[in-house]
Order: structure tokens, then C-alpha cells, then sequence
């Protein structure tokens, strides 16, 4: 962590490629309107109605921002781009706000008018007066590859790549987020017919490392006088609601501050309904992202709302409209129904806000977890904090995370739950030490530790792991949610004075991953890891995310569902033999060749797998298994594996375009080394898990007849 009085302009934009946080539209309002010129009333309109879309739009700008650095495209073609960017999804001014605002999914009818508005959206800018270029990126870049043909112009491919992987990578109401990685597969899945391969793979490229270069670029020309608010919704006028007296104390610094750390939930409603605040303790309860709700419509579901006796609550019994209807407060013992399914009893309170004129113009509601489970977790904590606490940070030690990592994987992949883990560390640390001493870097270290408390929720875990480097591991979180998060404290980190600095800050990396399909304790720290070490090869005080994260079929088959095993596999207990050949398989990534071998190459890293024999397009692997202290039979203790693995570029014949798609064969085997006093079960097992980790890592899918028939392999 760099000692630094004022962030530099590299830190003060969050791009494609490093986080996806997005800077708050108000504070980046004057460099809007150096973009958009006399298009500023349209953005400004668009914010007005819908503030999600306007987000969405700031943010695919400032990714086609640093895209058009990275192919050095001129200053012209730049910021026509950066404008239709900014104002592609104009045309949802036109949609009712009804729709705009549903939470849940949208019918047929509504479908087609989300659809209408690309065409509103070209009516709306040439009504404004913009030239052909501009309309021709906006409209071509939602009619396809296939579809616009020679008609859509590299910006707008490039939009229409950009607009697509925001969608994927931003948390909806009911979606989730893909991680990086993940997203950057479905692009690859979709080229050549919904995307320009050649445009994909550049993409890719782009994002697979940071690039401090075109972060500085783009911060100069968009925010280089500009702090991003670390909050979305609550800075100056951010909010487009009437509710004056509800606004007035979000945008409080101090009300703000007690919101976060308030062990109650917390939901902000306006006079119509839409939701203004719904804290961490909220997102905790409910299993639901704050980012994914900012002004959406409120209803019970949002909420998991049920009553007393386990029965969802009717729509005559929302407290929203009991409370607003009385003018009184509510009060009432209530279910609340997270993401994962599970039941927790809860006092409910609503509160509404009166206004000097006595009419009702918002509602709070205070939601405080009454389960018996909650207490007694507590207590049970507090009974180990003295032998699992750091001594100087008071945080989680070494040996309590090593304690509880492995729990943490087990819980989630039986729950089929999602959980990340993000290790960071204060960048030049030794520098603090030499400079001002080493009371000075344990003050750093405390100051540090107490920032990762304040941004963990109950359920997560902080701990020290080592020196200066810490780990949060947090519970039902997937790989965007935990990028946002990191991003969080290390803005907050660099915002923060050390006294014992003189009153300057520190800077910090992060690298941040999500569990995968066989995933151990081992494996999820060395992802991380990895991405830790790009983080600060790379210029520091950033934040990396690897791992594709958790596909639903692959948490489901690392449970239980397990993939047939070879033929004649089981001969060798029959002969005495030591090796058993487990699983044989063909598999197609999506993804080409060269980003096949990166992924691969992470697989060999994160499982310190030893390479015993290189040919031309194949690798022999030797992985160790992880300890298994629990199994006390030989028979249930893990064995060393071999994995053969051969990895050849293939063209791929789209059914769909006949056009050709750059993409990689897999061809798998996976073997057992000393197999004779193993179950058969608990081998299969574990080159189950072993597999499920490098699908993982290579997102691919078994290769069908179908598949075999479209694939042409190179000489």
C-alpha cells in the first residue's frame, strides 16, 4: 500500500478489467456534459426516469472509453462512440414506468415494449439532431452480427460486446451477476452469431489483465477531478424522488454511516413505493444485493415476507401500504424467506414519514432477526474469540481460518450456494515500517483490520493471514458481489488518514475469486493468490478477480451426480494392478486456443500439480490430493491422480450462421496412482471433483455427436 496524501487518477476510475464499481452519475456531471454537448437534456432526462439505465449507460461509456484506447481509435470515432454509448438505452424514456420499475419478470406485452424502445431511442436522437454515424452505431449494435451484417461498424460491435457483458456482470433482481470470466464465455458462445468473433476475442484479450495505461487514459479524459461516491444513491440530487424529508437523512454523512453498521435491517420506501435504501444487514437477511434494487418497485416477495405460522403474507397484508394507509406504525412477528430458502423469524416495524403538511411521503421499515439460531451463534462465538483472535488487530488468526475455510467450501457446495474469498494486502508495507517505524505499521495494520470489519456482514469471516496480508471470506457472495465489496474497502482504505503517518493514507491490492466445482481449502487460496500477485504486478491498489465462478449444473453435479467412468476401468483390482484408468472424456471450450491455454495453465498454478511429461498439444499432470484428516480408513483417503490432457484449436461450424468459430478441443483422461486398497466409489468421487475443478477453470461441454459433426480440426 502506497503512502499517498491525494488518490492519483488511475485510482479514480473503476473500468472494465479491474472492478466493476461505477462512479456516482452526479459526480461525474460535468464531464457528462463535456461529452454530450446539447445531448445533455437527454441524459439528464433518462437519469430523471429511470436512474438503473442511466448507470448501466455511464458504465458501458467508460468501458468503450478504454476499449477505444486499447485499438487506438481516433478522437473523432472516440467520442462518438463514448456519446452513443451513454445514450443507447435513451429510448426507455418511452416505457411506462410500470415496467421500468417491475421486480418482477416481465410478460410478453412488456417484453416487446423493452424491445420498442430501441427504435424510440433512434427517433429520440435524431429528433436531437445527431448525425448518421451515431444512429448507425446505436441502432446496428442491437440487430447482431447475423442480423446487421456489413451494415454494423466496428464501434458498433464494439457497443454491442461492451452493453452485453455489463448486463452479465451487473446483479439484477432475479439474476445474478456471472463473474468476469464467465461472462467472457457466454461472448465467446454467442460469436458470430450475436457478436463479431474477431471483436470477442479482442475483447478478451483487453480484459484478461489490467492495464494501468488505459485506466490513466480514461481517467484523464473523464474523471480525473472527480472521487467516486462509494455509495451509489446517496450523493447530492443522485436520487430522483420528491420525499425531501427521506432524502434529506440519507444524504447525511453521519445517518449514512449508522444505515451500514445498523445490526437491524434497514429499507427506505418513497410516497410511491420505489426502494431508496435497503442496508447490508437487509442484504444479509434477504440474500439480496442493495445495487440489484436502487429504485425498484417494493413488494413483499422482495422481502421474502411470510407470516408467523410459515404463510406468504397477501397482498392486503403488505406492511408498505398498512403503514401508509394508518399514517401509525407498524409492528408485527414475521417470517423473512431468504434467496437460499431459509426461514428466519423477525420483529417487523414500519415507520412512516410525516411531512410538515401531516401527509405520509415515504416509509421505513426496521426488520431486527429474532431467531433463537442468531443468539445462540453469537454466544458460541464469543466463547472462541479469545483463541482465534489476532492479538494486535483483533481479527480472525491464521489458524482459525484454517479451521474454518474448509467448513466454509463444505456448507456451500451441499447448500449448492455460492461463496467468495478475497485476500489483500497493504501495498509497501515495509515502506511504512523503514519510514515512520513499526508502531506506525501495527497502527496500519489495526486501521487496516478495522476497515475489513466494517465492510464484512455477520456470516463472513476476517481474518489476518499473515504479516500484512489479510483474507474476508464471505458467505453466500459470488465472484461480482465480492469485486464490488473489495473495491469498497480499498476506496474507503485510500480515503482513510493514519495518524501515525502524519495524516496520510495507504493504498491496498486485492485479489478476489469465487469457489468452484472441487474446490479445497488449498486451491481457492491460490486463485486468490494469483490474482493478488496481478494486482500488484500491475501497478497495486487495484482489484483482481479470477475463477469463472459456480455454473448451477456443476454445483449440483459436485454433490452428488457423478460422470460414468471409463470402460474396462476396474480390471486392475482384478490383476493387482496400481494404476486405474477413472474417467475419459472429450470436452469443447468455447473460449480459442491461446485463452484455453491461459485457463489451463491457472488449473496447473491453483492445484500445484506437477507437469511430468510435455508433447506437442498434450500434458501429463501429477496432483497430490489435499488432506483429508477425517478419513481414518485407507480405503476413504484420497490417492494421487494423473491427468492427461491434450488440447487441440478446432473450427467450429455455427449451425446457426455456417460460419466458422475459433474454439478448443479437450481431450481428458484421469487415472489413479496406488488404487488397490481405494474403494471404488471414493476414486470415482474424486476424479468427479477433479474434473468438475477444470471445467471450472475451461467452462466447456461434452462433445456430442451433433457437436462431433460440426467440429473441423486443424492439421
Amino acid at each position: 500500500m502506497t503512502v499517498a496524501s491525494n488518490p492519483t487518477p488511475t485510482n479514480m476510475a473503476s473500468t472494465i478489467g479491474t472492478a466493476s464499481a461505477v462512479p456516482e452519475i452526479s459526480l461525474a456531471e460535468p464531464v457528462i456534459e463535456s461529452r454530450l454537448g446539447i445531448y445533455t437534456g437527454l441524459f439528464y432526462a433518462l437519469r430523471a426516469k429511470h436512474q438503473p439505465t442511466a448507470v448501466h449507460g455511464l458504465r458501458v461509456a467508460l468501458g468503450c472509453s478504454k476499449w477505444a484506447a486499447w485499438r487506438k481509435l481516433s478522437d473523432s470515432d472516440r467520442t462518438v462512440l463514448e456519446v452513443a454509448a451513454l445514450l443507447h438505452d435513451v429510448g426507455k424514456i418511452g416505457v411506462p414506468d410500470r415496467v421500468l420499475q417491475k421486480p418482477t419478470h416481465l410478460n410478453g406485452q412488456e417484453q416487446l415494449m423493452m424491445e420498442m424502445q430501441s427504435q424510440t431511442a433512434i427517433e429520440i436522437l435524431r429528433g436531437a439532431g445527431a448525425n448518421q454515424e451515431l444512429l448507425d452505431i446505436v441502432r446496428h449494435a442491437r440487430e447482431g452480427f447475423i442480423a446487421a451484417g456489413e451494415r454494423q461498424t466496428a464501434s458498433a460491435k464494439m457497443l454491442a460486446v461492451v452493453d452485453a457483458f455489463d448486463s452479465m456482470t451487473t446483479e439484477q433482481v432475479f439474476r445474478k451477476a456471472l463473474s468476469r470470466d464467465r461472462a467472457v464465455d457466454e461472448l465467446f458462445q454467442y460469436a458470430g452469431t450475436q457478436f463479431d468473433p474477431d471483436m470477442v476475442h479482442d475483447f478478451a484479450n483487453m480484459i484478461g489483465q489490467p492495464r494501468p495505461e488505459l485506466e490513466a487514459q480514461v481517467a484523464k479524459s473523464w474523471l480525473y477531478q472527480f472521487s467516486p461516491n462509494s455509495t451509489p444513491g446517496f450523493s447530492d440530487s443522485a436520487c430522483p424522488t420528491a420525499c425531501s424529508a427521506i432524502q434529506q437523512a440519507v444524504d447525511t454523512v453521519f445517518h449514512h454511516r449508522l444505515l451500514e453498521t445498523l445490526p437491524d435491517a434497514a429499507v427506505y420506501l418513497d410516497a410511491e413505493g420505489q426502494i431508496l435504501c435497503w442496508n447490508r444487514a437487509a442484504e444479509r437477511l434477504t440474500g439480496r444485493q442493495a445495487s440489484a434494487l436502487a429504485y425498484r418497485q417494493w413488494t413483499v416477495d422482495l422481502m421474502g415476507l411470510h407470516d408467523e405460522a410459515g404463510h406468504p403474507l397477501k397482498s392486503d397484508e403488505c406492511p408498505r401500504h398498512k403503514t401508509q394507509d394508518s399514517g401509525t406504525q407498524y409492528n408485527a412477528r414475521l417470517q423473512i424467506k431468504h434467496t437460499d430458502g431459509r426461514m428466519a423469524k423477525v420483529n417487523f416495524a414500519g415507520i412512516p414519514v410525516i411531512t410538515g403538511k401531516n401527509q405520509v411521503s415515504g416509509v421505513i421499515m426496521l426488520v431486527r432477526d429474532a431467531s433463537a439460531q442468531a443468539h445462540l451463534e453469537e454466544r458460541v462465538q464469543s466463547l472462541h474469540a479469545i483463541a482465534a483472535q489476532d492479538n494486535l488487530t483483533k481479527v480472525a488468526n491464521r489458524a482459525e481460518l484454517d479451521r474454518r475455510l474448509p467448513a466454509f467450501l463444505q456448507v456451500h457446495t451441499m447448500a449448492a450456494q455460492t461463496g467468495s474469498l478475497i485476500i489483500c494486502d497493504i501495498d509497501h508495507f515495509k515502506r511504512i515500517n523503514d519510514t515512520y517505524g513499526h508502531q506506525a505499521g501495527d497502527e496500519a495494520l489495526v486501521t487496516f483490520s478495522r476497515v475489513l470489519r466494517e465492510c464484512s456482514r455477520e456470516g463472513d469471516l476476517v481474518a489476518r493471514y499473515g504479516g500484512e496480508e489479510f483474507v474476508l471470506l464471505c458467505a453466500a457472495c459470488d465472484n461480482p458481489a465480492a469485486t464490488a465489496r473489495a473495491e469498497e474497502i480499498r476506496r474507503t482504505i485510500e480515503r482513510t488518514p493514519v495518524p501515525s503517518l502524519d495524516g496520510n493514507t495507504m493504498t491496498a491490492s486485492f485479489g478476489v475469486t469465487e469457489q468452484q466445482a472441487g474446490d479445497t481449502a488449498a486451491t481457492i487460496i491460490a486463485r486468490a493468490d494469483r490474482a493478488l500477485l496481478t494486482a500488484k504486478s500491475t501497478g497495486r491498489n487495484r482489484v483482481v478477480q479470477l475463477g469463472t465462478g459456480q455454473d448451477p449444473d456443476a454445483l449440483h453435479k459436485s454433490v452428488g451426480e457423478q460422470f460414468e467412468p471409463a470402460k474396462a476401468s476396474w480390471l486392475g483390482w482384478l490383476t493387482g494392478r496400481q494404476e486405474v484408468t477413472l474417467l475419459e472424456t472429450e470436452r469443447l471450450a468455447s473460449v480459442p486456443h491461446s485463452l484455453a491455454i491461459q485457463k489451463l495453465e491457472g488449473f496447473i498454478s491453483d492445484h500445484q500439480a506437477e507437469i511430468l511429461k510435455t508433447e506437442p498439444c498434450k500434458v501429463t499432470l501429477r496432483i497430490e490430493p489435499h488432506r483429508n484428516d477425517g478419513a481414518r480408513r485407507s480405503s476413504e483417503r484420497q490417492t494421487v491422480m494423473i491427468m492427461e490432457v491434450t488440447v487441440k484449436p478446432v473450427d467450429y461450424r455455427n449451425p446457426r450462421s455456417n460460419a466458422y468459430q475459433s474454439k478448443t478441443k479437450l481431450d481428458i483422461l484421469i487415472r489413479s496412482v496406488d488404487a488397490r486398497d481405494r474403494r471404488e466409489s471414493a476414486l470415482m468421487g474424486q476424479a468427479n471433483l477433479l474434473l468438475n475443478s477444470f471445467n471450472s477453470y475451461l467452462v466447456t461441454q461434452v462433445i456430442t455427436d451433433e457437436i462431433r459433426a460440426a467440429i473441423a480440426e486443424r492439421r
